[in-house]
């Protein structure tokens, strides 16, 4: 009689940074390091059937394995390297009394490039708007490199850190062309929020073509 139980079977998958993570009993945090796994289960007569784990060690030996959650498995994809671009150019009212651009206009750039390319990807804030929902900044912070100047031309660029829960985490970087000098380097959270402006979570359409994208070798 065959067994009734699948048999199971760990092959690893890709090297992965993991958090921090306390064991039962720990004071502390301790910082892990490991291996994304998949296991494989096996039923007789029927096809394998796997899941993504992660087999951990602390700095002190100990190991573990733990089940992936959907956004781990996502965020492991995303590539540290991708961004989206949008070239623009300085105009004559964006600059102050010293013909530099004006600071506070910097975080309108990096807004114009978030829109292009929530745009480009099919789910703008109209369409946002659309489904009776919204998004909100709840932080941004900006770190000064360089000034822009009348005229000059330059880009924006944009990377998908992470989505978790309520929250999409993106970073930017602002760089002057054609010689690629860095102007200014952005970190910024937004949240959704549904038709009565309380934090709900990221809308799945948005969350899985923003994974897509930032996942993929090419464009999207």
């Amino acid at each position: 009689m065959p067994h009734p139980f699948p048999t199971a079977g760990i092959v690893p998958s890709s090297h992965t940074k993991l958090p921090f993570a306390a064991s039962a009993g720990a004071t502390s945090a301790q910082p892990l390091s490991g291996v994304l796994l998949h296991r494989r289960l096996s039923y007789p007569g029927e096809r394998h059937l796997s899941w993504p784990l992660l087999a951990a060690s602390n700095t002190n030996g100990a190991i573990g394995v733990y089940t992936c959650t959907k956004n781990q498995q996502l965020e492991a994809k995303l590539r540290a390297d991708k961004y989206y671009e949008a070239e623009m150019t300085v105009q004559d009212c964006e600059l102050d009394k010293y013909g530099v651009v004006n600071n506070a206009i910097y975080a309108s750039y990096i807004e114009k490039a978030r829109e292009e390319l929530l745009v480009r990807l099919g789910v703008s804030t109209g369409w946002v708007i659309s489904t009776g929902n919204a998004m909100a900044l709840s932080e941004q912070n900006l770190k000064y490199f360089t000034p822009l100047r009348r005229g000059q031309k330059f880009v924006v660029k944009v990377r998908l850190a992470r989505i978790k829960g309520v929250r999409i985490f993106a970073e930017h970087l602002i760089e002057t062309l054609p010689d690629r000098k860095l102007v200014l380097d952005a970190t910024a959270t937004i949240v959704c929020l549904n038709m009565d402006y309380r934090p709900t979570r990221v809308f799945p359409e948005m969350s899985a073509k923003l994974h897509r994208f930032f996942s993929s070798k090419d464009g999207y």
